[in-house]
């Protein structure tokens, strides 16, 4: 995938993020995103998992709802480098389509931190990272299933079916009424392709 043209030379998307930068990024983003995100739900009294969303904890007025907002947009950054890094795994057209969409998913997510809870964006910013990540690695999937790395393939879809399984266990009869349950189990597949082929991309 071309990006930048320099007279006769051209610089692959890939080139711009060194493969063990990219793959450390993809291994540490979850730890960075999740781990701030702990702190704030630890320093928040008013948060629930079964009241509230994730969002709550960076609303204006929330306490130390930076931490929070800070540990979204430098997870969505660091998770932005692993996915250029990652072009260069890619097998075919349809992997760069299935990248292109994990790539603006992390742009969104960058965009949830910034534009928060009480801010118009911030919903659709919220469905857009979900979506197009959640899409992208079903594609990415494809692609790696495609041409001849099947355990690749396998192991991202059976991570969304994982996911898709334990959404509905949890919507039920007891089903909670905040969206911090939804949210997390919605992340976990995001976060295991991003440390299991942030490893991949570090080590290969």
């Amino acid at each position: 995938m071309e990006l930048l043209k320099a007279g006769p030379m051209m610089i692959d998307i890939e080139d711009l993020v060194p493969e063990t930068i990219g793959g450390f990024c993809g291994i540490l983003a979850p730890f960075v995103a999740y781990g701030l995100i702990a702190i704030s739900i630890l320093i928040n009294p008013d948060f629930t998992f079964a009241g509230s969303s994730l969002s709550d904890l960076g609303a204006a007025g929330a306490p130390y709802n930076n931490i929070f907002n800070f540990g979204i947009i430098i997870g969505g950054l660091m998770f932005i480098l692993f996915m250029i890094s990652l072009f260069e795994m890619r097998e075919s057209e349809i992997g760069m389509i299935g990248l292109i969409g994990l790539l603006a998913g992390g742009i969104c997510l960058v965009l949830v931190g910034i534009f928060t809870q009480e801010t118009a964006p911030h919903t659709i910013l919220v469905l857009l990272f979900y979506s197009l990540s959640i899409g992208g690695m079903i594609i990415y999937g494809l692609d790696q299933f495609l041409e001849f790395e099947q355990v690749w393939g396998v192991l991202i879809w059976s991570n969304l079916g994982f996911a898709l399984i334990a959404a509905g266990l949890v919507y039920g009869p007891l089903s909670p009424s905040g969206y911090a349950i939804y949210e997390i189990i919605g992340s976990i597949p995001i976060m295991q392709f991003s440390i299991i082929f942030g490893t991949r991309l570090f080590f290969e």
